[in-house]
């Protein structure tokens, strides 16, 4: 006598296992599973880069730019100009550093004659960092003065020299804007190293 199989102790019939349309399903809910974790862990990477320092290879984006942000070359700094405020983008996945204002900083370009040398190293192209926190009570500093070359802050009237590394020029700003190293790659700002001192208001000690 022949073993004939019990359909009620399998799991599913022949016609179930071979049909097209359960292969098509486990497919596509495979698929989908997998984008889902992969969406979720671009969106964990980008959630750490926001919230992180900046990064020697960073590139710079502007701060005010709309859309997806785009890494800035030096010749988009023109001389004598009001500075550009950007933050520190990762190259890897394409976020901003934009987390703390503390990663902020204000792009100027200096003339040759007017760049200290003790500061050309953190130069690129002419063009500088300086965080945008202003030393005193951490306003934003956003204004150049032309007339003596120098960055200002509104709220006190601060006022920075950025040829001579950030050195106070006017105001009550207890000490200098910390600087962010920068390099040039095929034209386009890169930062070179740390901050040359923490960024806002020093703490009471």
């Amino acid at each position: 006598m022949k073993n004939i199989p019990c359909p009620a102790c399998t799991d599913a019939t022949p016609e179930t296992v071979s049909s097209p349309d359960r292969r098509k399903a486990l497919k596509s809910t495979s698929a989908l599973l997998l984008c889902s974790g992969l969406g979720l862990a671009r969106q964990v990477l980008a959630d750490d880069a926001a919230n992180s320092h900046p990064k020697v290879g960073d590139q710079l984006a502007r701060a005010d730019s709309e859309g997806r942000p785009a890494a800035m070359h030096s010749a988009e700094i023109l001389p004598n100009a009001r500075p550009v405020p950007a933050f520190p983008l990762d190259p890897a996945s394409g976020a901003m550093r934009d987390g703390s204002r503390l990663n902020k900083v204000i792009l100027i370009r200096v003339a040759p004659q007017d760049l200290h040398p003790d500061v050309q190293p953190y130069a690129a192209g002419g063009v500088l960092a300086y965080s945008s926190v202003c030393t005193h009570q951490g306003c934003e500093i956003s204004e150049w003065v032309p007339k003596d070359q120098t960055l200002m802050c509104y709220c006190h009237f601060s006022k920075f020299s950025p040829g001579r590394a950030g050195e106070v020029m006017a105001g009550p700003a207890p000490r200098t804007l910390p600087l962010l190293p920068l390099k040039e790659v095929d034209g386009v700002l890169v930062v070179a190293g740390p901050f040359t001192a923490r960024p806002g208001v020093a703490k009471s000690a």
